[in-house]
């Protein structure tokens, strides 16, 4: 060992002469020991070198400098933590109240929120919410009249991807029953299905041919082929041969060879590592797809596979992983049309429009025909896009290369709302071309005609439908979607058409059918028609089932509008009766029928039953804020005070607004200014932030009890502490004030400075001035504020066009002038109808163009 050491120093020494002469005069241990020392301080050497160089370090530990710098960074990055008091008292957000009632099972109350977010009320539902809100109402034991209220408040506000986490969470819960539900909600509140909704559901139910039929009617052709391939595998083994032959009518002509081919044999091997592929895509994993591909690329390489991995690619938003398989599949020879719309879909989901445009001219290139998918991508690209022109450009393009339009074609155009008159137009054009027609894309055009208030053309569409032999082609959800559309229009008599039309076809009502009917009525003031409508209901034992509490809650409301108590509770005993248990709408709903009817001596008993329903009802927000008003309005301001002081001791509920305001309304009738102040105290308090409602009834107590100035301060500070602009109202409260304090040069300087401040004073404002003039005997200033109502003298008002005085207020001015016969009047009066604008052709007041105006297309 040691000569070997020895012979390898030898060969790589610099000083091999020296030690040949060493070795031919010492012995050989001389020369170990020589070669040894040599050793050790080349290793001491490195040793150091190594220290220092931080190339070693003590086990576990990391180099000194190192280390310091980390906690340096640890330390200057490191998020200061708050502490747990100050983060309980933060205020919860409108989206964690939603997700909080949510959690506690309150479905409505989460609606009720839902509808006061401005995301809602833009029309979107957002989608940290929605899945939650889905889920919850899936599972709700009262689904029907949760979907009543949400058919109203947020149909078609709903965005796919919510429901597709939905889907996806109850499918791998394996909850039937909830994606049942789903499916029917996606129906009724217009939810578009994506793919992976459709594959989820079809997964679920692969054993109900029901539920897979419905999928396929919603389906929109041409169906992707991993949801053709799952629902043909179940319909061989239900051995249902008419469900197959629909699927074949909505699958692309180059899917047909293949998805044969799995019918003849479901469990070929290619198929199975394809679903896989999509499915590790679908759920973002593209590595475990990718992993599937390269191990069955190994032993065989067809289209679907190749499909497959694009298609998750793209799902997975990796467009040039993508594009490497498809030119993968283009050089093997491999890559059919579906290939290259997949790819295309890729560039379109980046917005690379130019792209995806090279490869549908190479589609041509290669001998392949574009399928109606090939179009569809780039009219969805456009349609999502309002890009009108680009969109009808491929519609042409389409009709160039001998493709015929769809019932599809023409459904992505009309869920795109293109909303304008001649984009409308054109589609309807393009439906009118559809032969036949199919329930789907009449659903499609009765959603549009409905939203654009087009419900002639929705009768004419409904007309061609039915004359295809089909006399139940319409379903009870479509009825009822129709019916309310026509409610919302005031036209009750087609409203009874259309329900004895569905009753004459057979088509059995729903709860929510029903629902849309009674409120089509009560909104037309037709109550008494509607109850008489549930009772005929009630009788019949078929449909005794249909009418729930929502509906008779419905028609509660329509007799508290009308301010008739007797019938209110009438009903309510009705109820009662039929073991149909209100819930906290129905009592709320019977609380503002005694506060508009002054019948508070009946709400004890009302509270009573509440608190011994089954399940009690508690008292909300809202049941307290009727009770107030109700009190209020009946001269009873002192049990109102008192329950505000009780709910401040209970702490369950905040008074909100509109408590408040109702409240210093209460004030306001019994001229009580101290209790107004400590009321607006006790919202500062609170942190309710006044508005412009509150400040006109403090402006209005304040005159009437004769305290002006503190009119002023109060207007001045509240405004300036809440940055609350004043509006025109506010602002003849306190011109009203002014004169009923005798104070006429105030008011007139509250004019001057509306103006300066760019407001615009409306007729109630001019004619409060001029009248509160005449009044104090200022009879020019009054013709002089008259004169700038009407624009006709300085200060002229910011508007267009002026406002003017009301005719009260002008007969008393004429009157204050020497009467009608009295030359000033006449000449004032003429000076003031030559400053009006003509009422013929060119005004618009009061006035609506023709229906055959040469600017409005006949089907307007």
């Amino acid at each position: 060992m040691i000569q070997t050491v020895l012979l390898k120093k030898l060969q790589f020494s610099p000083k091999m002469e020296t030690i040949a002469e060493v070795i031919s005069v010492s012995n050989v241990t001389e020369l170990v020991r020589v070669v040894w020392m040599e050793i050790a301080m080349a290793s001491f050497a490195a040793t150091v070198y190594f220290t220092f160089s931080g190339w070693l370090a003590t086990p576990g530990k990391k180099p000194a400098a190192k280390n310091i710098s980390n906690q340096k960074a640890d330390k200057e990055y490191k998020p200061a933590r708050k502490p747990a008091g100050k983060i309980c008292e933060q205020e919860a957000t409108p989206h964690q109240l939603v997700a909080k009632a949510l959690r506690q099972g309150s479905i409505k109350s989460a609606i009720d929120l839902l509808q006061k977010l401005p995301e809602v009320m833009a029309g979107s539902v957002p989608t940290n919410l929605a899945p939650r809100l889905l889920t919850a109402v899936a599972k709700a034991s009262d689904f029907d009249d949760v979907m009543t209220e949400m058919m109203t408040v947020l149909s078609g506000k709903i965005e796919a991807r919510s429901l597709d986490a939905a889907v996806l969470e109850a499918a791998r819960n394996k909850d039937v029953a909830a994606c049942h539900q789903l499916q029917v909600m996606s129906r009724l509140l217009s939810i578009p299905k994506s793919h992976e909704t459709l594959e989820a559901l079809a997964k679920v139910h692969a054993s109900d041919a029901v539920c897979l039929r419905d999928l396929i009617e919603d389906a929109e052709a041409p169906v992707s082929r991993t949801f053709a391939k799952l629902v043909l595998e179940a319909c061989a083994t239900l051995k249902d041969v008419d469900l197959a032959a629909e699927v074949f009518e909505k699958v692309a002509d180059s899917d047909a060879p293949v998805l044969r081919g799995i019918v003849e044999k479901a469990a070929k091997e290619a198929s199975v590592h394809s679903k896989e592929i999509r499915a590790c895509g679908k759920n973002g994993d593209l590595d475990g797809a990718v992993q599937i591909f390269e191990q069955q690329h190994k032993h065989s390489a067809n289209t679907l596979m190749y499909n497959s991995i694009i298609d998750a690619c793209v799902e997975c938003g990796n467009v040039e992983k993508a594009l490497a398989y498809f030119s993968q599949a283009r050089s093997s020879g491999l890559a059919d049309a579906i290939t290259y719309n997949t790819a295309m879909k890729g560039f379109l989901s980046q917005g690379k429009l130019d792209a995806a445009t090279s490869l549908f001219a190479e589609l041509s290139e290669k001998g392949l025909t574009p399928t109606l998918a090939s179009y569809h991508g780039f009219l969805n690209f456009h349609v999502n896009a309002r890009n009108s022109n680009g969109a009808w450009k491929v519609v042409e393009g389409m009709q160039a290369a001998g493709v015929l339009p769809t019932a599809v074609t023409c459904s992505i155009l009309l869920k795109g709302r293109l909303d304008s008159p001649a984009d409308l137009n054109r589609v309807f054009k393009l439906v009118d071309t559809i032969e036949p027609m199919d329930e789907v894309l009449f659903h499609t055009l009765a959603d549009t005609c409905i939203r654009t208030r087009h419900l002639h053309l929705l009768s004419k569409y409904q007309e061609k439908l039915t004359s295809q032999g089909n006399a139940r082609a319409l379903t009870a959800p479509t009825y009822g979607s129709i019916i309310k559309a026509y409610g919302q229009t005031y036209d009750v008599k087609h409203c009874w058409d259309l329900w004895g039309e569905m009753i004459k076809n057979g088509v059995h009502p729903t709860a929510i059918t029903l629902g849309c009917m009674v409120e089509a009525l009560v909104s037309n003031w037709c109550t008494a028609d509607a109850w008489k409508l549930v009772q005929e209901i009630r009788s019949d034992e078929s449909t005794r089932s249909l009418v729930n509490t929502v509906i008779y809650s419905t028609i509660l409301k329509g007799f508290a509008q009308a301010k008739e108590t007797d019938k209110v509770m009438a009903l309510y005993e009705e109820m009662k009766a039929n073991s149909i248990h209100p819930n906290n709408i129905t009592y709320n709903t019977i609380l503002n029928a005694f506060a508009q009817g002054g019948a508070m001596d009946r709400v004890p008993a009302l509270l009573d039953d509440m608190k011994h329903a089954d399940p009690p009802a508690e008292p909300d927000i809202v049941t307290y804020s009727t009770i107030v008003k109700g009190y209020c309005n009946s001269g009873c301001l002192d049990r109102a005070l008192e329950i505000l002081k009780d709910m401040h001791s209970d702490g369950n509920f905040t008074p909100d607004e509109v408590m408040y305001n109702s409240l210093l309304d209460g004030c306001a009738k019994e001229h009580r200014p101290n209790d107004a102040l400590k009321l607006l105290d006790d919202m500062r308090r609170t942190g309710v932030a006044p508005s412009n409602y509150t400040l006109s009834m403090m402006v209005k107590l304040m005159g009437r009890c004769k305290r002006l100035n503190q009119a002023f301060t109060l207007l001045e500070d509240i405004s300036r502490e809440y940055g609350l602009k004043v509006n025109i109202q506010v602002y003849t409260c306190l011109i009203q004030a002014c004169f009923n304090n005798r104070q006429a040069a105030k008011a007139i300087a509250v004019h001057d400075q509306i103006i300066k401040e760019g407001l615009t004073p409306d007729e109630m404002t001019y004619s409060v001035l001029v009248k509160g003039c005449l009044q104090a005997g200022l009879v020019d200033k009054a013709v002089q504020l008259a004169k700038c109502a009407h624009g006709l003298a300085e200060p002229k008002v910011n508007s267009v066009r002026a406002p003017g005085i009301n005719a009260r207020c002008l007969d008393e001015l004429v009157s204050a002038l020497g009467g009608a016969s009295s030359q000033e009047a006449k000449a004032l009066v003429a000076e003031f109808a030559a400053s009006r604008p003509s009422q013929g052709k060119g005004s618009s007041k009061g006035k609506g163009k023709s229906k055959g105006s040469d600017n409005t297309p006949p089907w307007r």
